[in-house]
């Protein structure tokens, strides 16, 4: 349950961004599931530089995530993150990482094992992979759009590739916000794996996650309740 709950967690940060101009923007989400409430924020440090917290606080697990990262060009490139998750009846859960552009590397401290993970070019965070996809999918606008697309993300003291599958033929998605025409995405598993887990991404609304469906053990579904822009 904690690896779902920490990816579930990690998706829903993508949907706080309203439509505008600008890439994203300063904003909060309030988001309820079947293990919690959830808040959402995203904060300008300064004119490249942001960070993105959020707090699942339930009865059975509380949860505080952060990533600091740059945005260059449409592009994300993670600084720092961390996480710290307690569950009721089980140990906490605690990971850090500091991200090195200079030397390519990412140091790390997962529960009690610190160690350094190597990159090659590009590398994405936790958080920032899927702010990354929605990035993507604004600047290939309408009908540019592929069937598939991949990166390269860090987690858990690793580096790996992570591929998602696209419908392009949108579906009409009900959620607690309205009906939108929204693009499926289905983040691929080895062969044979049970895991599954969906995004339904609306171009009306800038492309921001408006539903998800994870299935690791157990089924998630998760909607967005409320969102405002921050001045």
């Amino acid at each position: 349950m904690k690896n779902t709950l920490l990816t579930i967690a990690l998706i829903l940060n993508t949907v706080i961004f309203s439509a505008s101009d600008a890439p994203i923007k300063q904003s909060i989400a309030i988001l309820e599931s079947n293990v919690g409430k959830m808040s959402v924020e995203m904060k300008m440090l300064d004119q490249d530089t942001w960070v993105l917290y959020s707090l699942l606080d339930g009865s059975l697990v509380r949860r505080e995530e952060t990533e600091t990262f740059r945005l260059i060009r449409n592009k994300v490139q993670p600084l720092s993150y961390s996480i710290n998750e307690k569950r009721i009846f089980k140990s906490r859960y605690k990971s850090s990482a500091e991200f090195d552009w200079r030397n390519k590397e990412i140091i790390f401290t997962d529960k009690k094992e610190k160690g350094i993970a190597k990159f090659n070019s590009n590398v994405l965070g936790p958080s920032s992979a899927s702010l990354q996809l929605r990035l993507d999918f604004k600047n290939f606008g309408e009908g540019n759009i592929p069937n598939e697309i991949s990166y390269d993300v860090y987690l858990k003291g690793a580096i790996k590739r992570r591929i998602y599958d696209i419908n392009l033929n949108k579906e009409k998605v009900k959620s607690a916000i309205g009906i939108y025409e929204a693009y499926k995405v289905s983040r691929r598993f080895n062969e044979g794996s049970e895991r599954t887990q969906i995004l339904w991404l609306a171009p009306e609304l800038d492309y921001s996650v408006i539903k998800m469906y994870d299935k690791n053990g157990f089924e998630f579904r998760a909607d967005i309740k409320s969102f405002k822009d921050i001045d």
